[in-house]
C-alpha cells in the first residue's frame, strides 16, 4: 500500500526514510522534498508512506488495510490530519509491490548458459525493491566473472 501525502507543516524534519517497528501496517515513510525540494511547490512538503497488508500474500480487505495504515500515520505524526492525501495505491494480484514475497523468490540461475535472472523476484532474503535489483545484478556479475576468469582479467 502506497500513500502519497503533501503537508504545509513538516511531518519529518530530516531527509531520508524512516522505518517503523511498532505499527499495525506502516513500514516506512520517505521525506521526498527534503532531498528533492523541486518535487513540491514552495511551502509544501511531500512524503510517500508504505504499508504492508495482512496477510501480505493472499486476499485481504483493501479498505480495512488502508484504514489501518492511515491510523498508524495519525499515531506516528500528531499533525497528520492537516496533511492532504494525494493518492492511495493498493498493489496486489497482477500488480504486486515486488515481484515476489520474501522466501518465495525464484533462482537466479535459469539452466540456460549465459541467461540469468536479476531483480526483486530473485532477491536475497530480507531485501527488496531497487536495492534488491542492484544487489542481484552484482551477485550475477560476480558469478559470471568467477566462471569466466578471462573476462575478469579484462575488467579494470
Amino acid at each position: 500500500i502506497v500513500i502519497n501525502v503533501a503537508s504545509r507543516e513538516p511531518l519529518i524534519n530530516h531527509p531520508g526514510i524512516v522505518t517503523f517497528g511498532k505499527t499495525r501496517r506502516l513500514c516506512n515513510m520517505a521525506n521526498l522534498s527534503a532531498t528533492c525540494p523541486e518535487l513540491a511547490p514552495p511551502g509544501w512538503h511531500l512524503y510517500v508512506a508504505y504499508a504492508v497488508p495482512v496477510p501480505a500474500l493472499g486476499d485481504f480487505d483493501s479498505d480495512t488495510e488502508v484504514a489501518l495504515a492511515l491510523e498508524d500515520l495519525r499515531e506516528q505524526f500528531a499533525n497528520f490530519d492537516q496533511a492532504k492525501i494525494l493518492s492511495v495505491r493498493v498493489m496486489r494480484d497482477d500488480w504486486p509491490a515486488q515481484r515476489s514475497c520474501a522466501g518465495y523468490d525464484l533462482p537466479r540461475e535459469t539452466g540456460i548458459e549465459g541467461l540469468w535472472c536479476v531483480g526483486d523476484a530473485v532477491k536475497q532474503y530480507g531485501n527488496g525493491g531497487t536495492q534488491a535489483c542492484a544487489e542481484t545484478a552484482k551477485i550475477v556479475t560476480d558469478a559470471i566473472l568467477a566462471a569466466r576468469p578471462h573476462l575478469a582479467a579484462r575488467r579494470v
